[in-house]
């Protein structure tokens, strides 16, 4: 079979037995096919018979999943303005919490969605103004955008199961919630500057204090120099 596949697919095929990679990939019983293709990896769930799994090849020989960030994220999902590219389930990580093993999960739930439902991923350390648009809080965080709304996902356990299943109802046991507008330019430049003063208020109320100080005197310094008598020596 995996000559076919080579010759048929034009794919790499790779025997692993070590423990530690099939722990890394979340691997307990063998056979078992990781399919990894532009970094994303998919586990195949399906019969072992060549048809079955030739086929399953061919409709995945793209990743399920889409990773989004400050730039992309509205412009993809336009989830705030009528999400006319249709629904989004979005996983927000910091690039820790998600290790190989649930992003696995989350791509073979993109594959059950497909055609039906988006499904993105979100490293928050390289979206930081999604981040605070968003509000997110607790790593991994799962946010299903639906017609200009929000839904937070509130099952117990994140896994392909529960994945598929908020985004094909379950999410409308949670509350809907108004999708928050993107920053704007003027956002963005008084959240820099009030980032700035924050930052840097120490040195600011030095410069204050000096800035103060100097002027008083010089203010005192004028003041008594224009109340000083002017004497004249008149020589006789």
């Amino acid at each position: 079979m995996s000559q076919q596949l080579e010759d048929n697919l034009g794919l790499i095929v790779v025997r692993i037995k070590e423990a530690r990679i099939k722990s890394r990939y979340g691997i307990k019983k063998v056979p078992a096919l990781a399919y990894i293709r532009n970094n994303k990896t998919a586990m195949y769930d399906g019969k072992f018979e060549f048809e079955t799994l030739y086929s399953w090849l061919q409709e995945n020989r793209q990743p399920s999943t889409v990773d989004l960030d400050d730039t992309s994220f509205e412009h993809l999902t336009q989830a705030a303005s009528g999400a006319t590219t249709g629904d989004w389930l979005v996983v927000f990580h910091d690039g820790k919490c998600c290790k190989k093993r649930e992003l696995i999960k989350l791509e073979n739930a993109g594959i059950k969605l497909r055609n039906k439902v988006n499904v993105a991923s979100v490293n928050t350390h390289k979206a930081p103004e999604t981040k605070e648009r968003f509000k997110i809080s607790s790593c991994p965080q799962v946010i299903f955008f639906r017609h200009q709304k929000m839904y937070q996902f509130t099952l117990p356990e994140i896994n392909v199961k529960t994945l598929r299943n908020f985004a094909e109802g379950f999410y409308k046991n949670s509350k809907a919630e108004p999708v928050p507008l993107p920053l704007s330019a003027f956002d963005k430049f008084l959240d820099k500057t009030i980032e700035f003063f924050t930052v840097n208020s120490y040195q600011l109320l030095i410069i204050l204090a000096v800035t103060t100080v100097c002027t008083a005197l010089f203010l005192i310094f004028a003041g008594m120099k224009s109340s000083s008598p002017l004497t004249k020596t008149k020589s006789q």
